[in-house]
């Protein structure tokens, strides 16, 4: 058999080595997706473990705050709004100063503590007549989770714009409250609010609307008296 004959059987020499590379090629491109996998499960696991640690620290974080909120609590209810916001003149807990509202407030921002002390901070400024410095606190307390503590900061809000004679957009932002405090308790007076805001911004009709809403739907509420009286001023009666 001539050796172009073997060679047509057995195939060339030169192919056994085109075989071993090809071999090899293989399982280098075995190897790399191997290490994407490897890589897609890092990521994955790097991703769990940062959530669970993101829940776990904000929980700390939100305990941390209600505890720091506890100790200026009473300064709060009892109206002393200016010591409240800044925490001065409290005695120390230990070898710990009491912080104010304001600092917890920034601190603890985005736990649902740090959002009640944010809505205490901005009615305290309010009382004090510090609108303008009320405003961010209150926005910042919108992002609770708490029901009580959004339309609160609604509220809020709406008394911001209505210090600055923005009857208009308090009007707004009041009937906004009550539509979302729906059994909250505060549904009632957010619209009579509104109702009022109304009137003084020249809205006759949102205004009649709003204290016929309250006159009706909340007739055993002490509010209901109050707009029975905004809607004799407008020349309407209700039964």
């Amino acid at each position: 058999m001539s050796t172009e004959q073997q060679e047509t059987v057995l195939g060339k020499p030169s192919e056994p080595k085109a075989g071993g590379a090809g071999v090899e090629s293989f399982v280098e491109q075995a190897r790399t997706q191997w290490k994407a996998v490897v890589g897609v499960v890092v990521v994955i696991s790097f991703a769990v473990g940062a959530y669970w640690w993101y829940t776990n620290d904000k929980a700390e974080r939100n305990q941390e705050a209600s505890t720091q909120l506890s100790r200026v609590r009473m300064t709060f209810d009892m109206g002393d709004f200016s010591k409240a916001l800044t925490g001065d003149s409290l005695p120390p807990v230990g070898a710990d100063k009491v912080k104010g509202l304001l600092e917890i407030s920034e601190e603890y921002a985005g736990t649902d503590a740090g959002s009640v002390a944010a809505l205490m901070a901005g009615n305290a400024l309010l009382n004090l007549g510090r609108f303008t410095e009320a405003q961010p606190q209150f926005e910042r307390a919108q992002s609770s989770d708490a029901l009580i503590v959004e339309v609160g900061a609604l509220q809020g809000l709406a008394s911001c714009k209505e210090a600055s004679k923005d009857f208009a957009g308090a009007a707004s932002l009041y009937e906004q409250a009550g539509t979302q405090g729906a059994k909250s308790g505060l549904e009632d007076r957010c619209f009579y609010n509104a109702a009022l805001c109304f009137e003084k911004a020249g809205n006759k009709t949102k205004a009649i609307e709003l204290y016929t809403l309250v006159v009706k739907k909340f007739e055993m509420s002490e509010i209901a008296a109050s707009a029975r009286g905004g809607l004799a001023r407008l020349g309407m009666a209700i039964d």
